[in-house]
C-alpha cells in the first residue's frame, strides 16, 4: 500500500501543475482578449484630430493632381472639370492602409492588399468594397481650413 502512495504522489503533482498551468495560460489569454475587445469597443471614443489645411496647399492646387496633406490625414483634389475641391480620408476602407496616388494610371493604390480607387474615391479594384471616406472642407473667415468628416450643418 505504501508503495501505492508514493507512486501517485507524483502523478497527482504533476496532474496539478498542469491543471494551474492551463488555469493561469487561460486566464491569461482572457484578459487579452477582453483588453482587445475592449479597446476596440472604445477606439471610437479617442479624441479627434483637429485636421486643419494650410491655406496656401488650396492656393497651389493643380487641377486632377491629389496633393496628400499628412497632418491633416487627408488626399485633396482639385478637379477640373468644374475646379471644385474635394477631400478624401488617407485610409483605405479595407484594412485602414494609406494609398499613394499613382499617375502614370490615374488611381490611388493602396500598398496593403491592392485596392485601387479613381480621382472620385470610387473603388475601381478590391477587396475594398466602400469608396474613400470623402470629407468636407470648411473654410471659415479668419481660420485655417479644416476638414470635416460629417457634412456641413446648413
Amino acid at each position: 500500500m505504501d508503495q501505492r502512495a508514493q507512486q501517485n504522489t507524483p502523478d497527482q503533482s504533476k496532474r496539478s501543475f498542469l491543471k494551474q498551468s492551463l488555469i493561469f495560460i487561460g486566464g491569461a489569454v482572457a484578459l487579452a482578449v477582453s483588453w482587445g475587445m475592449g479597446r476596440f469597443a472604445l477606439f471610437s471614443n479617442e479624441k479627434k484630430k483637429l485636421r486643419e489645411v494650410p491655406s496656401e496647399v488650396l492656393a497651389k492646387l493643380q487641377p486632377d493632381v491629389p496633393v496628400h496633406v499628412p497632418g491633416a490625414e487627408a488626399w485633396i483634389v482639385k478637379r477640373k472639370s468644374d475646379g471644385s475641391v474635394v477631400a478624401f480620408d488617407d485610409r483605405c476602407t479595407h484594412l485602414g492602409c494609406r494609398p499613394n496616388w499613382n499617375p502614370q494610371r490615374n488611381l490611388f493604390e493602396c500598398p496593403c492588399h491592392g485596392s485601387e480607387f479613381d480621382m472620385e474615391g470610387v473603388v475601381k479594384r478590391g477587396p475594398a468594397k466602400l469608396p474613400m471616406a470623402r470629407l468636407t472642407i470648411s473654410t471659415k473667415e479668419g481660420e485655417k481650413p479644416r476638414l470635416l468628416d460629417r457634412p456641413l450643418a446648413s
